[in-house]
Protein backbone atom coordinates (compact mmCIF):
# COMPACT_ATOMS: atom_id res chain seq x y z
CA UNK A 1 0.00 0.00 0.00
CA UNK A 2 1.15 3.49 -1.00
CA UNK A 3 1.93 5.90 1.57
CA UNK A 4 -0.27 8.70 1.69
CA UNK A 5 2.13 12.08 2.09
CA UNK A 6 0.16 14.78 4.10
CA UNK A 7 -0.19 18.28 2.32
CA UNK A 8 0.64 21.38 4.43
CA UNK A 9 -2.57 22.17 4.49
CA UNK A 10 -3.17 18.88 6.48
CA UNK A 11 -0.29 19.56 8.58
CA UNK A 12 -1.50 22.65 9.65
CA UNK A 13 -4.81 21.41 10.62
CA UNK A 14 -3.64 18.79 12.58
CA UNK A 15 -1.02 21.30 14.25
CA UNK A 16 -4.00 23.60 14.97
CA UNK A 17 -6.01 20.75 16.35
CA UNK A 18 -2.90 20.06 18.36
CA UNK A 19 -2.33 23.48 20.05
CA UNK A 20 -6.15 23.78 21.22
CA UNK A 21 -5.60 20.71 23.03
CA UNK A 22 -2.60 21.72 24.62
CA UNK A 23 -3.67 25.20 25.25
CA UNK A 24 -6.74 23.52 27.17
CA UNK A 25 -4.76 21.24 29.36
CA UNK A 26 -2.61 23.75 30.37
CA UNK A 27 -5.72 26.76 31.08
CA UNK A 28 -7.57 23.77 33.10
CA UNK A 29 -4.36 23.38 34.63
CA UNK A 30 -3.15 26.64 35.24
CA UNK A 31 0.16 25.77 33.15
CA UNK A 32 1.71 28.79 31.35
CA UNK A 33 2.39 28.73 27.47
CA UNK A 34 2.96 31.17 25.27
CA UNK A 35 3.68 31.40 21.35
CA UNK A 36 7.27 31.85 20.68
CA UNK A 37 9.58 32.56 17.65
CA UNK A 38 8.11 32.50 14.33
CA UNK A 39 5.22 30.90 15.59
CA UNK A 40 4.93 34.33 17.84
CA UNK A 41 6.03 36.40 15.47
CA UNK A 42 2.80 35.27 12.36
CA UNK A 43 0.36 35.81 15.32
CA UNK A 44 1.43 39.20 16.19
CA UNK A 45 2.06 39.88 11.81
CA UNK A 46 -0.31 37.89 10.24
CA UNK A 47 -2.42 36.46 13.11
CA UNK A 48 -1.38 33.13 11.92
CA UNK A 49 1.10 31.45 9.90
CA UNK A 50 3.91 33.01 8.79
CA UNK A 51 2.92 32.25 5.08
CA UNK A 52 6.46 30.34 4.14
CA UNK A 53 6.45 28.75 7.72
CA UNK A 54 5.77 25.19 8.38
CA UNK A 55 6.32 24.37 12.06
CA UNK A 56 4.65 25.59 15.36
CA UNK A 57 6.87 26.35 18.19
CA UNK A 58 5.45 27.31 21.76
CA UNK A 59 7.57 27.86 25.64
CA UNK A 60 7.35 27.04 29.13
CA UNK A 61 8.42 28.15 31.95
CA UNK A 62 10.98 25.32 32.94
CA UNK A 63 8.90 24.21 36.21
CA UNK A 64 5.61 24.45 34.16
CA UNK A 65 7.24 22.20 31.41
CA UNK A 66 7.92 19.96 34.12
CA UNK A 67 4.24 19.93 35.42
CA UNK A 68 3.21 19.51 31.85
CA UNK A 69 5.53 16.13 31.33
CA UNK A 70 4.02 15.08 34.22
CA UNK A 71 0.57 15.30 34.18
CA UNK A 72 -0.27 15.78 30.49
CA UNK A 73 -2.04 12.67 29.26
CA UNK A 74 -3.97 12.37 25.58
CA UNK A 75 -5.04 9.93 23.83
CA UNK A 76 -3.28 11.41 20.35
CA UNK A 77 -0.48 13.56 21.37
CA UNK A 78 3.13 12.01 23.24
CA UNK A 79 5.47 14.24 25.36
CA UNK A 80 9.19 13.77 23.62
CA UNK A 81 12.26 14.57 25.23
CA UNK A 82 15.79 13.11 26.01
CA UNK A 83 13.89 10.92 28.60
CA UNK A 84 11.54 9.23 26.66
CA UNK A 85 12.83 8.61 23.40
CA UNK A 86 16.27 6.76 22.77
CA UNK A 87 19.25 8.93 20.86
CA UNK A 88 16.91 12.16 21.29
CA UNK A 89 18.39 14.86 19.61
CA UNK A 90 17.43 18.03 21.12
CA UNK A 91 17.53 19.51 24.31
CA UNK A 92 14.11 20.78 23.80
CA UNK A 93 10.85 18.69 24.13
CA UNK A 94 8.63 18.18 21.32
CA UNK A 95 4.77 17.19 21.25
CA UNK A 96 3.94 14.44 18.57
CA UNK A 97 0.64 13.82 16.90
CA UNK A 98 0.54 9.83 17.03
CA UNK A 99 -1.30 9.00 14.10
CA UNK A 100 1.16 10.19 11.89
CA UNK A 101 5.43 9.77 10.99
CA UNK A 102 7.93 11.34 9.05
CA UNK A 103 10.39 9.88 7.01
CA UNK A 104 14.20 11.29 7.95
CA UNK A 105 15.92 8.37 5.29
CA UNK A 106 15.09 5.69 3.05
CA UNK A 107 14.71 3.26 6.04
CA UNK A 108 14.13 5.10 9.14
CA UNK A 109 10.87 6.43 10.91
CA UNK A 110 10.18 8.71 13.72
CA UNK A 111 8.02 11.14 15.38
CA UNK A 112 5.05 12.71 13.17
CA UNK A 113 3.68 15.77 13.04
CA UNK A 114 5.01 17.96 15.99
CA UNK A 115 5.41 21.10 18.11
CA UNK A 116 8.31 22.22 19.14
CA UNK A 117 8.31 22.85 22.93
CA UNK A 118 11.04 24.81 24.21
CA UNK A 119 12.01 25.47 28.23
CA UNK A 120 12.65 29.04 29.37
CA UNK A 121 15.03 28.85 32.21
CA UNK A 122 16.93 31.14 34.19
CA UNK A 123 20.55 32.68 33.87
CA UNK A 124 23.13 34.32 35.28
CA UNK A 125 22.27 37.42 37.30
CA UNK A 126 25.51 39.73 35.86
CA UNK A 127 26.95 40.15 32.62
CA UNK A 128 30.08 38.79 33.09
CA UNK A 129 28.92 35.63 34.49
CA UNK A 130 26.80 35.13 31.48
CA UNK A 131 29.47 35.67 29.21
CA UNK A 132 31.89 33.01 31.20
CA UNK A 133 28.33 30.27 30.91
CA UNK A 134 28.22 31.08 27.04
CA UNK A 135 32.09 30.10 27.18
CA UNK A 136 32.25 27.42 29.34
CA UNK A 137 29.04 25.84 27.11
CA UNK A 138 30.18 26.63 23.45
CA UNK A 139 32.80 23.33 23.28
CA UNK A 140 30.36 21.25 24.09
CA UNK A 141 27.58 22.66 21.97
CA UNK A 142 29.62 21.95 18.77
CA UNK A 143 30.39 19.08 19.93
CA UNK A 144 26.23 17.63 20.36
CA UNK A 145 26.23 19.78 16.97
CA UNK A 146 28.60 18.01 15.16
CA UNK A 147 27.12 14.69 16.16
CA UNK A 148 23.60 15.85 15.11
CA UNK A 149 24.87 16.57 11.88
CA UNK A 150 26.40 13.03 11.87
CA UNK A 151 23.77 10.95 12.42
CA UNK A 152 21.25 12.78 10.72
CA UNK A 153 24.07 11.77 7.55
CA UNK A 154 23.24 8.29 8.26
CA UNK A 155 19.92 8.08 9.63
CA UNK A 156 19.28 8.53 5.80
CA UNK A 157 20.64 5.28 4.85
CA UNK A 158 19.81 2.95 8.26
CA UNK A 159 16.72 2.41 10.01
CA UNK A 160 18.47 2.58 13.57
CA UNK A 161 21.57 4.68 14.38
CA UNK A 162 23.87 4.57 17.03
CA UNK A 163 26.84 6.75 17.66
CA UNK A 164 29.16 6.51 20.65
CA UNK A 165 28.77 9.82 23.04
CA UNK A 166 25.94 10.32 21.36
CA UNK A 167 23.40 10.11 24.57
CA UNK A 168 26.12 10.90 27.18
CA UNK A 169 26.64 14.24 24.77
CA UNK A 170 23.16 14.97 25.20
CA UNK A 171 22.10 14.56 28.45
CA UNK A 172 25.11 16.53 29.74
CA UNK A 173 24.39 19.74 26.97
CA UNK A 174 20.82 19.32 28.25
CA UNK A 175 21.63 19.22 32.33
CA UNK A 176 24.26 21.98 32.13
CA UNK A 177 21.97 24.09 29.62
CA UNK A 178 18.62 23.32 31.88
CA UNK A 179 20.30 23.24 35.80
CA UNK A 180 23.01 25.42 35.88
CA UNK A 181 20.28 28.31 37.29
CA UNK A 182 17.16 27.91 39.25
CA UNK A 183 14.04 29.27 37.39
CA UNK A 184 12.28 30.90 40.54
CA UNK A 185 15.40 32.87 42.19
CA UNK A 186 16.58 34.16 38.54
CA UNK A 187 17.47 37.93 37.07
CA UNK A 188 17.85 36.87 33.51
CA UNK A 189 16.29 33.97 31.60
CA UNK A 190 17.43 31.73 28.87
CA UNK A 191 14.84 30.77 25.85
CA UNK A 192 16.91 27.32 25.79
CA UNK A 193 15.81 26.68 22.48
CA UNK A 194 19.36 27.82 21.40
CA UNK A 195 22.20 28.74 23.66
CA UNK A 196 23.09 32.53 22.13
CA UNK A 197 23.11 35.76 23.79
CA UNK A 198 20.25 36.93 21.89
CA UNK A 199 17.98 34.10 23.81
CA UNK A 200 19.14 35.43 27.17
CA UNK A 201 16.48 38.03 28.16
CA UNK A 202 17.15 40.83 31.08
CA UNK A 203 12.79 40.67 31.90
CA UNK A 204 10.78 37.72 32.75
CA UNK A 205 8.79 36.68 29.58
CA UNK A 206 6.25 35.10 31.61
CA UNK A 207 5.46 38.14 33.81
CA UNK A 208 2.12 38.45 31.87
CA UNK A 209 0.57 36.51 29.67
CA UNK A 210 -2.32 37.61 26.91
CA UNK A 211 -4.68 35.71 24.67
CA UNK A 212 -3.91 35.98 21.03
CA UNK A 213 -5.42 35.16 17.54
CA UNK A 214 -3.65 32.47 15.62
CA UNK A 215 -5.66 31.05 12.59
CA UNK A 216 -8.92 32.22 14.35
CA UNK A 217 -7.76 30.15 17.60
CA UNK A 218 -7.88 31.26 20.69
CA UNK A 219 -3.92 31.13 22.32
CA UNK A 220 -1.71 32.34 24.97
CA UNK A 221 1.12 34.77 24.10
CA UNK A 222 3.72 36.74 26.24
CA UNK A 223 2.27 40.02 27.43
CA UNK A 224 5.88 41.98 26.75
CA UNK A 225 5.89 40.14 22.94
CA UNK A 226 6.64 43.57 21.26
CA UNK A 227 10.39 43.21 23.49
CA UNK A 228 10.76 39.34 22.74
CA UNK A 229 10.17 39.81 18.77
CA UNK A 230 12.39 42.85 18.84
CA UNK A 231 14.88 41.32 20.65
CA UNK A 232 14.56 37.92 18.80
CA UNK A 233 14.46 39.99 14.90
CA UNK A 234 14.90 43.63 15.37
CA UNK A 235 12.01 45.49 13.17
CA UNK A 236 9.65 42.18 13.22
CA UNK A 237 7.11 43.86 11.19
CA UNK A 238 9.07 44.10 8.01
CA UNK A 239 8.91 41.40 5.87
CA UNK A 240 12.18 39.42 4.91
CA UNK A 241 13.43 39.24 0.87
CA UNK A 242 11.36 37.28 -1.09
CA UNK A 243 14.45 34.87 -1.68
CA UNK A 244 14.52 34.11 1.95
CA UNK A 245 10.29 33.65 2.16
CA UNK A 246 10.93 29.63 2.17
CA UNK A 247 9.76 26.93 4.31
CA UNK A 248 12.86 26.21 6.97
CA UNK A 249 12.30 22.26 7.56
CA UNK A 250 9.94 21.36 4.71
CA UNK A 251 8.81 18.14 6.27
CA UNK A 252 7.42 14.75 4.76
CA UNK A 253 4.82 13.65 6.83
CA UNK A 254 3.00 10.56 6.75
CA UNK A 255 -0.68 8.55 8.29
CA UNK A 256 -0.10 5.85 9.92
Amino acid sequence: MREKQLTAKEIKEIQLEMLDEIDAFCRNHHIRYSLAFGTLLGAVRHKGYIPWDDDVDIIMPYPDMIRFKKEFKSEKLAYIDIDTKPYYEFQFSRISYLPTYSKPGFLSKSYGVNIDLYPVVGMADTEEDIQAFLTRIAPLNKKRIQLIKWRNRLVRLLPWVYIPQFTQTMRRFHDEVLYSYPYKTAKNYLHAGSVRRVNIFNFDVFETLVDIEFEGHRLMALGRHHEYLTQCYGDYMQLPPEEERIPYHQWRFYRK
